[in-house]
């Protein structure tokens, strides 16, 4: 258990000497900015929800692999072999900082863009939370098998342009409906849009299943990719 935190506050320290922060500070202005420039009246909820969607999970999901990446170029991944570091615990901890940090961006985009707007905020920080775990493990776990940035990243773009954001057409009114559902990110985009409108009982069942599902699933893919190409700790 000592392990736990120790590992919470070095992957702190390595995602803001990356500047991995500032970085995402700076697209949560820009985003806000946008927004409320685009926007004179307060806008929906699904305006909100949708630039979450794309920005604040681009983001996460690029930064897990970019951690990936540079940990792997200066040799930390080797060391954390030798210390027997569990792939489990490594997953983990970034996991928890950078599903934290989108929420930090999500409050700065609302606090630029969306100020006055009547939001329900747990619904829509679960969500964002959800969001921020899945695009984490899916990034690490796309990113494990490659070595470099241009190998990575067109698998990795079309992963998240083509299957993780499609539920931006629901958000649009675009297609029948039932469709999108079958997207793992449906799920904490619904819990986005509760924070602004109401959800029939059955779309929070659904919610709460496919957020718990993806989050279960991605974990568990993420250390398979982990066990096959970078194999730490198996304990």
């Amino acid at each position: 258990m000592t392990r736990i935190p120790a590992t919470l506050q070095l992957d702190v320290r390595l995602q803001a000497r990356s500047r991995l922060y500032s970085i995402g500070v700076a697209i949560a202005v820009v985003l806000g900015l946008v927004a409320r420039s685009l926007f004179d009246a307060a806008p929906s909820g699904r305006v909100l929800a949708a630039l979450y969607l794309l920005g604040v999970g681009s983001t996460t999901y690029v930064f897990g692999a970019s951690l990936v990446l540079m940990e792997r170029t200066e040799a930390t991944l080797q060391a954390l072999r030798v210390t027997g570091m569990p792939t489990r615990l490594y997953l983990g901890s970034k996991v928890l900082t950078l599903s934290g940090f989108a929420i930090v961006e999500a409050v700065i985009v609302y606090a630029v863009g969306f100020w006055g707007s009547v939001v329900a905020p747990l619904p829509l920080l679960a969500g964002v939370a959800g969001l921020g775990m899945i695009y984490t493990l899916v990034g690490m776990g796309q990113v494990a098998g490659h070595d470099s940035v241009t190998s990575f990243l067109m698998p990795g773009a079309l992963l998240v342009g083509s299957v993780l954001q499609l539920p931006i057409f629901y958000v649009l009114g675009v297609g029948p409906g039932w469709i999108w559902y079958l997207v793992p990110t449906q799920g904490p985009l619904l819990f986005m849009l509760a924070g602004f409108e109401p959800l029939a009982p059955w779309q929070w069942g659904y919610a709460v299943a496919m957020t718990a599902s993806a989050v279960v699933m991605s974990s568990w893919w993420a250390r398979r990719r982990f066990d096959r190409f970078v194999r730490l700790s198996d304990s």
